[in-house]
């Protein structure tokens, strides 16, 4: 069994997508438990959304557990733009194992993202020039890489995969290629901890297991409500709300006095519920999104985000809901706990990132997430998605 250790809910599930590519059973666990029937374990931590010491802390207790199971190996699930407590979780990480040094390759060359001589570009654009810069939660201040992992006094350094290595520390791998992640794979050792984005999984993987080319089983439901769920704060595609407008989805946009108050009225709370259940029961296709603006409220990012679980867990109290989909890691935490979810079944990859769960809690459920980073793809086509015909055909 592989182990994995992800930082959000949306990292997890694409690394179960890249599993199930290569044939592999994966489950997806909030927590470790006994020994799962699986080849692929991924424990969906939220430690992005927490401080440094108190991410490295949670790191430290699921490694120690996860030892227990005696996995093949531990990959450790990164932000594939460094966003998060990396060089704190690693450290962590690395102390637990007895192991010396970590090697992080993220990025993916096959979308745009490279690093080269140490500085991470998107699409020829450095990454403090992107969409990064605007994150509400993790500011692309700089894209030089070490600047970006380092916090104190770490041994962080950035090597090319042909560049002698050192012993110890952390070192950020530069990756313009798919023959640099490959390289980078067999500089992996007993030593070593590995780490990265799903790119470098997805070539750790293919060095022992061959692509399954048969499409995956569909699962054939009754079909009711549809609901999406917005929670990221990062800037959408501009393309998006033409793309939901014409598929004739309906938008419930948190109310205002919600947003700007941390004591709203509870009657205001209930009216959004009631609007949203009276809007899935008309045209099953709803959308709960947060595109308030202005307000100064210190840490406003984790009181909405618990708020939107709210309302998703009195929704689906309330009415029937056979799709949901999520957008964004953290408020995919949120509602997986709200809704006191701890283990999913990943059966299918829609996209890149865009994976469709099945959960024993609610049976006839799927949940679909997506990173709040990357765009609704193209290819999936939110007019059908009430017959389940997800993907366009050609």
């Amino acid at each position: 069994m592989i182990a994995v250790i992800a930082d959000d809910f949306t990292g997890a599930a694409e690394i179960g997508g890249i599993g199930l590519k290569y044939g592999l059973k994966v489950i997806i666990e909030t927590q470790v438990n006994e020994a799962p029937d699986a080849d692929l374990l991924i424990i969906a931590t939220d430690t992005r959304s927490l401080n440094g010491d108190a991410a490295a802390k949670e790191i430290e207790r699921i490694t120690v557990e996860l030892q227990k199971l005696k996995p093949s190996y531990v990959y450790k699930k990164l932000d594939s733009v460094l966003r998060g407590n990396v060089s704190k979780e690693l450290l962590a990480q690395l102390e637990v194992l007895k192991k010396n040094r970590a090697i992080i390759v993220a990025g993916n060359p096959k979308f745009g993202r490279v690093i080269e001589n140490g500085f991470y570009a998107i699409d020829e654009v450095p990454l403090n020039e992107t969409n990064f810069v605007d994150d509400p939660d993790f500011h692309a201040s700089s894209a030089d890489v070490v600047e970006i992992i380092r916090k104190g006094d770490e041994q962080v350094v950035s090597k090319s995969v042909d560049e002698t290595l050192p012993d110890e520390g952390l070192i950020v791998g530069d990756v313009t290629s798919l023959e640099d992640m490959q390289k980078w794979a067999r500089h992996v050792d007993d030593s070593t901890v590995v780490a990265g984005g799903s790119g470098f999984f997805d070539v750790m993987l293919a060095r022992e297991h061959s692509l399954q080319l048969h499409p995956a089983k569909e699962h054939k439901e009754r079909v009711s409500g549809t609901l999406f769920v917005f929670g990221s704060m990062f800037p959408k595609s501009n393309g998006l709300e033409k793309r939901l407008s014409v598929a004739g989805v309906v938008k419930k946009n948190m109310p205002d006095s919600i947003y700007q108050n941390k004591e709203y009225p509870a009657d205001i709370f209930d009216a959004w519920v009631s609007d949203v259940v009276e809007s899935i029961g008309a045209s099953k296709k709803t959308i709960v999104s947060v595109d308030n603006k202005n307000s100064t409220e210190d840490g406003i990012s984790t009181r909405i985000k618990a708020t939107v679980a709210q309302l998703v867990s009195r929704v689906v109290e309330q009415t029937d809901i056979s799709n949901l989909f999520i957008e964004g890691g953290a408020t995919t935490s949120e509602i997986l706990r709200a809704l006191k979810i701890a283990k999913l079944y990943p059966f299918k990859q829609l996209d890149l990132g865009v994976i469709q769960m099945k959960v024993d809690e609610y049976p006839g459920l799927v949940i679909t997430t997506k990173p709040g980073s990357y765009v609704w793809p193209e290819n999936i086509s939110f007019d059908n998605i009430e017959n389940k015909e997800l993907i366009k055909n050609g």
